[in-house]
């Protein structure tokens, strides 16, 4: 396989990835709104005296967090989809061209890693101390995923010959 086929399947990839996890988030809601309940409530921090007062305990601000993060999860999901058609309709077009047909993966790859990195690494793990949780913690999932759209968004980055 040469490079143009390899971003394709990846970029295909990380479409069919990401929306399942929509899918999962949107038909068992409860399940995942539970979560973000815990999180931002910081249900399991150790020093919830001191770090307390971030904590978040209005159900509509957890379905206001939860919603958000699946509208950038269906975002990035159409965005990894439109490109992955495009690079396809562009496989055997001048390098320039293939790679504008870039932009829209190269948009979901980084609204992927801001979701994982940003949101649930930066916000969930460090302004709720997600970290310090044993049952709530999404860390080490987050730090992975954060490093595959990573990894992603640089192998589809490089040069086209």
């Amino acid at each position: 396989m040469n490079n143009r086929q390899i971003s394709i399947v990846i970029s295909f990839a990380f479409a069919g990835y990401i929306s399942l996890v929509c899918f999962n988030n949107i038909t068992d809601y409860g399940s995942n709104f539970s979560f973000v309940q815990h999180v931002t409530g910081m249900d399991g921090v150790f020093s919830k005296e001191k770090t307390g007062w971030r904590a978040v305990d209005q159900p509509y601000l957890h379905h206001l967090f939860y919603i958000s993060l699946i509208i950038i999860e269906v975002c990035t999901a159409i965005a990894l989809w439109t490109g992955s058609i495009q690079m396809t309709r562009h496989y055997q077009s001048a390098p320039d061209v293939f790679k504008n047909a870039k932009k829209w993966v190269n948009t979901g790859m980084t609204l992927g890693f801001l979701l994982f990195f940003g949101g649930f690494i930066g916000i969930a793990g460090e302004w709720f101390l997600m970290w310090q949780q044993s049952e709530w913690n999404a860390q080490g999932t987050a730090f992975s995923l954060s490093l595959i759209f990573l990894g992603g968004l640089i192998f589809l980055n490089q040069h086209d010959s």
